[in-house]
């Protein structure tokens, strides 16, 4: 049974349980909910206390959750893991998705997904997959899971978001070294093919572009989200007249890649318990072959050598 623990500052002495979790912690009413129904799933230095009782300086509040979600849980991988494991704690995962594998299962993909990845860790099993923030299908690179649900809860409070690295191959040259787009987005109400479109009326989303190099009409791009809208990095390169390459569905050649050349390069978060984590996703086969084929040398190499630009 997953165990949080907590140390009470002497600025919240004397204050009710309830109020120091939630207020400090971030713990979600539902979370402490679930822990008052466990026995002695709420102590403070080993003793039982209910929400209702102040905490002491010093003392240490252990929460308890319970083994199993009732959420859904998946079957699973059976295969040899396809998303190897780039970080791990008791709170947070962050998973390697290859491309063309989805998140969650569908019709399509009963159980090849990264969902089924996250069932065949050790200690998952029957424990939901609470992604923070998805990457779609033909995305490759890292992403960042909760535990359980106060991780969860925590990335979705304000300032909590994860700061993610994007890589990506674009299909034209933007004739700028940096530069922002800043366009709303709506989803396109014709047919099925899930586009987004630049729209006044839609949701606000915003995207950092810089150019690292350029060659033969192409630009390998490195960008950062301040928003997370659905196919925002590939909707907002297609805007400017730079689809990336391989995303047929916005206008990219596919002549170097045979999917969009998008990859979550890197992922830097700040845990629900303190300390900063990060993980590096390194770049796919089909991507480094693209690369190399643009630049004429080791992609992943020049971006090591690199690590103060790419981090902006």
């Amino acid at each position: 049974m997953p165990v949080l623990r907590f140390v009470v500052p002497p600025e919240w002495d004397g204050r009710r349980l309830a109020a120091f979790l939630r207020g400090v912690h971030g713990v979600s009413a539902a979370t402490l909910r679930t822990a008052r129904r466990i026995p002695g799933g709420l102590t403070m230095d080993g003793t039982a206390i209910r929400t209702v009782d102040p905490v002491r300086a010093g003392a240490q509040v252990a929460m308890s959750l319970p083994d199993a979600d009732r959420e859904q849980s998946y079957r699973p991988y059976a295969g040899a893991l396809a998303a190897p494991v780039l970080y791990r704690d008791d709170d947070l995962i962050v998973l390697d998705k290859p491309a063309g594998m989805p998140c969650h299962p569908s019709k399509g993909h009963p159980d090849d997904t990264l969902a089924n990845c996250w069932a065949a860790l050790p200690g998952m099993a029957g424990r939901a997959f609470r992604p923070v923030g998805r990457l779609d299908r033909n995305t490759s690179g890292a992403v960042l899971c909760a535990c359980h649900p106060h991780s969860a809860y925590w990335f979705g409070l304000g300032g909590h978001r994860p700061d993610k690295t994007y890589l990506a191959l674009l299909d034209g040259d933007p004739g700028r070294d940096a530069f922002t787009v800043d366009l709303p987005l709506t989803r396109d109400g014709v047919g099925e093919d899930h586009r987004r479109l630049p729209d006044p009326d839609g949701l606000p989303a915003v995207t950092h572009c810089r150019i690292l190099r350029r060659a033969n009409g192409y630009c390998l791009a490195v960008l950062r989200l301040e928003t997370g809208r659905t196919h925002q990095i590939r909707a907002h390169m297609a805007a400017i007249g730079c689809p990336l390459a391989g995303d047929l569905l916005y206008g990219g050649s596919t002549e170097l890649i045979g999917r969009q050349a998008l990859h979550c390069w890197r992922i830097v978060f700040q845990g629900p318990f303190g300390g900063q984590g990060e993980a590096v996703s390194p770049l796919p086969e089909d991507f480094r072959r693209a690369a190399l084929a643009l630049f004429s040398d080791e992609c992943s190499v020049w971006l090591a050598e690199k690590e103060g630009i790419v981090s902006w």
